[in-house]
């Protein structure tokens, strides 16, 4: 009989990632207004979007569960936009 992954997994990893992936999704104005005086806005969303999408990958191996497979045109984490 196969075991049955359990939903409810809790591990200090699993919640550190979950808070990080929480604040890229909180709007941080005092760093856009900073990344658009100092002209990186584009590339501060790039490397948040890169940051998203390395946490998710690292939560689905840790929950022994294959990663949806989207196009990443369609994946937008991005609080900015």
């Amino acid at each position: 009989m196969d075991p049955v992954p359990n939903p409810r997994i809790h591990t200090p990893r699993l919640d550190a990632i979950n808070l990080m992936l929480r604040d890229l999704h909180t709007r941080h104005d005092e760093i856009r207004h900073r990344a658009a005086f100092r002209g990186c806005t584009s590339e501060l969303l790039t490397l948040q979007q890169e940051l998203v999408d390395y946490l998710l990958t690292k939560k689905h191996d840790l929950l022994g569960v294959q990663a949806p497979a989207e196009a990443d045109s369609d994946r937008n984490y991005n609080s900015f936009t």
